[in-house]
């Protein structure tokens, strides 16, 4: 059966105004579709993130018309990734080698980021609802017919469609009810605050291990410092869930983290979410509902390349639902397509160095090694991104 929207101008419906949804947004409004952004929070808002923009996202920002208002912003500009052992053995990876035309990556906070990318969805004429919790549903024979969401006020309504994408990341609020998929066991979990005092230079991402998980550090805007760290859920049980205590007697386990946030002051309370795994997830929950950005895939933060991801399948769900104008079908099979011929390679080389980032003495030894040869971080970079396409099977 082939299904078709017949409306003369279709109606898309996103969830979630992060990196995903809001690039989205912006991009089927100018390809000439009603949309509509649904956002449980009320911007700005903290959101539990490294952070850390990649240079490849630069050139998103340039295609959204928001690159001006990103590097205005106040966030610091990042040369190199730093990956450091336990004992304090590090191997770098300059931002350079991600093959973007920028050569250094952007520290932000998602408060500021994503609030300049909601903006300007209104500015290309998104209807923006926010404090809207999506709870449910309607469906239409096998189609999606709209989205109940309760709003602040206590009052719940159904926001109609034609196309429906499903943004709001690991939480997948759409898929969920689609499906009737249920939520796994959390098996990580992330936290994240700003600190003051770190004493580190400006200008590069630190990443930590440590026993049960690692961690990151880089500056945002305001001279403070994100500090964002994964932690495997059981350990996080044994601390009873405190979480100042884990970063003493973890975190701070490694030396390099020692030095710089021995004396760092944090500026507000910890952050946490729960993290039941990675990889991709089913894209195409309904027949015209798609999941995009982490509700569609979700790789490991050590890679910095999360945000990138989100613009990145964000621009191969709107150009397929583009070329598929007449045909939901079409339209489907082309996202799936194209989402893993992009992205499946670099989420199995991911699966593989996950193993080695949660074991601190394979981690140290991983780090000893490549910290040898540029040559071999140069492609493990480059395989957490888009070069993997272009790279060759050198590891998988």
């Amino acid at each position: 059966m082939n299904l078709t929207v017949e409306r003369r101008t279709r109606k898309a419906v996103i969830a979630g105004a992060g990196p995903a949804g809001s690039s989205l947004a912006i991009r089927l409004a100018r390809s000439g579709l009603e949309v509509t952004l649904i956002e449980r929070s009320f911007f700005p808002r903290r959101k539990l993130c490294g952070e850390f923009i990649s240079p490849e996202c630069l050139e998103h920002f340039k295609d959204l018309g928001v690159l001006a208002d990103m590097m205005s912003a106040g966030g610091d500009r990042i040369a190199e990734t730093v990956f450091f052992s336990m004992k304090g053995r590090s191997a770098s990876v300059p931002s350079d080698w991600f093959g973007a035309a920028s050569k250094s990556a952007l520290g932000l906070s998602r408060a500021e980021m994503d609030l300049r990318l909601l903006e300007k969805a209104r500015c290309e004429g998104v209807e923006i609802i926010e404090g809207a919790a999506v709870n449910g549903i309607v469906r239409e024979e096998d189609l999606v017919k709209a989205v109940t969401v309760r709003l602040e006020s206590g009052e719940r309504v159904e926001v109609e469609g034609d196309i429906f994408a499903d943004a709001t990341g690991r939480a997948r609020a759409l898929a969920r009810h689609a499906s009737g998929e249920e939520a796994s066991r959390p098996r990580l979990v992330g936290f994240k605050s700003h600190f003051s005092g770190v004493e580190m230079p400006s200008g590069r991402c630190e990443i930590y291990f440590f026993p049960g998980g690692y961690g990151g550090l880089n500056y945002v805007e305001d001279g403070l410092a994100n500090h964002c760290f994964l932690v495997r859920a059981d350990v996080v049980r044994s601390f009873g869930g405190d979480t100042d205590s884990m970063v003493d007697e973890l975190v701070l386990s490694n030396i390099r983290a020692r030095q710089t946030l021995g004396n760092a002051k944090k500026q507000f309370d910890w952050l946490a979410v729960a993290v039941d795994g990675f990889g991709p997830k089913e894209l195409v929950p309904a027949p015209n509902l798609f999941a995009v950005g982490d509700a569609g895939a979700f790789i490991d933060p050590f890679t910095g390349s999360g945000m990138l991801m989100a613009l990145e399948s964000s621009d191969l769900l709107a150009k397929a639902l583009v070329r598929g104008a007449s045909s939901l079908e079409t339209a489907a099979e082309g996202y799936r397509a194209d989402h893993r011929s992009k992205f499946a390679r670099r989420l199995r080389l991911c699966a593989v160095m996950r193993r080695i980032a949660y074991l601190p003495m394979f981690a140290g030894a991983a780090v000893s090694a490549v910290g040898l040869s540029s040559t071999a971080r140069k492609l493990l970079a480059r395989s957490t991104r888009k070069g993997a396409e272009a790279g060759g099977s050198w590891f998988l």
